[in-house]
């Protein structure tokens, strides 16, 4: 994986790559789409976080739909524009955690952002249906049943190694898997700490 990973990155281009997709990862749709609606800050109430959910705290679905869908499209749109480019699906899917990076901290709200799980579930997508499929249907049966997003979250993205293991079968795209499930933890520390440990 390390050789891989040293690789991709002594490439010339990759550093003009990587500084793309960190700055469409930082473009806050959450924030973008509650100023066109005329809504409140999403970073002002609720967990304070630039994301859908917390539009949708706000009581406006359309906002909170059009940012999931903005937030999704940047990591999807990417990845697809990166395999058309012939790069090989392990290097895009390492290279698409700087989109993840980007929307978790974006330059353009003083590197407070979202927790990157609509930014991830697009890239995953991209790179492979079935296993954008298995992990979002994990998602939406966590939260059919808890209507906890923080907890169908955890959820999809610790069954998503899991996934890439059974599905893909190739240990550099299971070992980003890993890497991807655990920045979406450290995003929801807290969710963890309200979900697991007794106060």
């Amino acid at each position: 994986m390390l050789e891989n990973i040293f690789n991709l990155l002594t490439n010339p281009n990759t550093i003009i790559i990587i500084i793309i997709l960190y700055m469409i990862g930082s473009l806050p749709f959450a924030v973008i789409i509650s100023k066109l609606l005329s809504l409140p800050d999403p970073r002002s109430f609720g967990s304070n976080n630039p994301g859908a959910t917390n539009v949708l705290r706000g009581g406006n679905k359309f906002g909170a739909i059009l940012t999931l869908l903005g937030d999704s499209m940047k990591g999807y749109i990417s990845v697809l524009i990166l395999i058309n480019m012939g790069i090989q699906i392990g290097e895009i899917y390492f290279l698409s955690f700087f989109i993840i990076i980007g929307h978790i901290f974006p330059i353009t709200l003083k590197f407070k952002g979202g927790k990157g799980v609509a930014t991830s579930m697009g890239i995953l997508f991209a790179i492979n249906l079935n296993i954008g499929i298995v992990v979002l249907a994990v998602w939406l049966l966590v939260f059919a049943i808890s209507r906890v997003s923080g907890l169908s979250a955890l959820s999809a993205f610790f069954i998503l190694p899991f996934s890439i293991y059974l599905l893909i079968q190739n240990d550099f795209m299971f070992s980003l898997s890993i890497i991807n499930a655990f920045i979406i933890f450290l995003t929801h520390k807290n969710n963890i700490k309200e979900f697991f440990i007794v106060k």
